[in-house]
């Protein structure tokens, strides 16, 4: 069975152009969107700090991570924060998340990080950037609209990848980005317990030093969830519902608490990554930005 989304005229008009798509179709499971819950109204960001290791350069290398996700206001034109704060007719409520992880390679170390903006009335991806630093060079990816379509633009060191520009195309039904999914999954987790499988799209992960023309191209994906059982990570124990992404490349589990606002608690993907929460919090992080104030991630 298969549903069409409603969508107010207004905002259909800016995904349509976001390239976000409306669900042609999506699958008789239950879902919950998070986003409208009045938590993220509360002048705060979700503020959670995960530890663990990435795989690179066949080596296990510790990693710190950060996910954070928080209210904005976005100006429609230009899908960019308002310093102005909410104005009607201009622009639209997104939560906002950001990625971080730090990583040491010997002599050197990489710094990651990926924003996923979603609308907060549907939860549909608006825009996603990356950056990837380190001492070799500077990756940057934008997936967003230009000029009436969605794009992927890529800005690389590596030859063949530098300053190139392609069009996305999504098949139809359901739209998910992978740098997303901590965000995206959870209206599964909140929907319901029943365990499932269905299909999707998947636009895959940006996060890396290379931006491959495979990147740039969504691949379908079959989401699996199911109980996580109690599991204990650095921050504690927690009950959770699990959600497998299993993809021709491999399959990566996620972790989330059962209890709302289902953060994420641990992580392990095909690719190498691991990582288990250590700390979360509601915190406006941007007033804490003295010397000592980093006790706070404690």
């Amino acid at each position: 069975m298969y549903y069409l989304k409603w969508v107010p005229a207004g905002l259909a008009a800016c995904l349509a152009l976001a390239g976000a798509g409306i669900l042609a179709g999506a699958p008789a499971v239950s879902t919950s969107n998070i986003a409208s819950s009045p938590l993220w109204d509360d002048g705060k960001a979700e503020f959670s700090t995960y530890v663990g290791t990435t795989e690179r350069y066949g080596q296990e290398r510790p990693t710190e991570a950060r996910i954070i996700v928080v209210k904005e206001d976005l100006v429609r034109a230009t899908l960019v924060k308002s310093d102005s704060g909410p104005i009607p007719g201009k622009t639209l409520e997104v939560l906002k998340l950001n990625f971080l992880a730090d990583f040491p390679t010997g002599t050197y170390t990489y710094h990651q990080m990926a924003t996923v903006m979603f609308d907060r009335s549907s939860l549909e991806v608006l825009k996603e950037t990356m950056s990837h630093t380190e001492s070799c060079g500077i990756t940057f990816v934008r997936v967003g609209p230009k000029n009436g379509r969605l794009v992927h633009e890529a800005h690389s060191y590596w030859d063949g990848q530098a300053d190139r520009e392609v069009p996305v195309e999504w098949p139809p039904g359901e739209r998910l980005y992978w740098d997303g999914l901590p965000v995206s999954l959870r209206r599964w987790v909140a929907g319901g317990r029943t365990p499932f499988e269905i299909k999707v799209s998947l636009l895959p992960s940006q996060i890396s030093g290379q931006s491959p023309i495979q990147n740039t191209r969504p691949v379908t994906a079959t989401l699996r969830m199911r109980s996580g059982g109690t599991i204990e990570v650095p921050a504690g124990r927690f009950a959770t519902r699990q959600l497998e992404v299993s993809t021709p490349a491999g399959t990566d589990r996620f972790w989330f608490d059962e209890r709302f606002p289902h953060v994420l608690v641990k992580m392990e993907t095909h690719a190498g990554r691991m990582l288990a929460l250590k700390k979360t919090q509601r915190l406006d992080y941007w007033n804490h930005h003295r010397v000592g104030d980093e006790r706070l991630l404690m």
